[in-house]
């Protein structure tokens, strides 16, 4: 019996997930990149990226106490997981290529299709 079999099998057990790893963000790059690479694409990024809200702030209303002040709490936490996934978005589309994101940014193309 080796009693070392179990230490291998999760050392080849992390070498396979960071693999799967590996393979989802190339994929999830590559789909980015022809996004990117296509009118259309940049035009459905800039909405999604403009519906998560990044560049904008949450407007509460300064010292509310009592019940309100939960509700504004549960907003801004709300607000603050749609410009996370908004965020998230913008690093993968920088990451695929650098030129993306500053071509992504200038909005100039699209302007009559909005």
């Amino acid at each position: 019996m080796d009693i070392f079999a179990p230490y291998e099998q999760a050392h080849k057990q992390e070498g396979e997930a960071r693999q799967r790893m590996e393979e989802a963000e190339r994929q999830l790059l590559d789909a980015v990149s022809s996004l990117m690479s296509q009118r259309q694409g940049r035009l459905f990024l800039r909405w999604l990226i403009h519906h998560c809200q990044c560049f904008s702030a949450q407007n509460l209303a300064a010292g509310n106490c009592g019940p309100s002040a939960t509700t504004d709490a549960v907003r801004l936490g709300f607000a603050e997981g749609r410009r996370y996934v908004g965020m998230t978005l913008l690093h993968l589309v920088q990451r695929s290529d650098p030129g993306n994101l500053p071509q992504l940014l200038q909005n100039r193309e699209d302007e009559h299709d909005i």
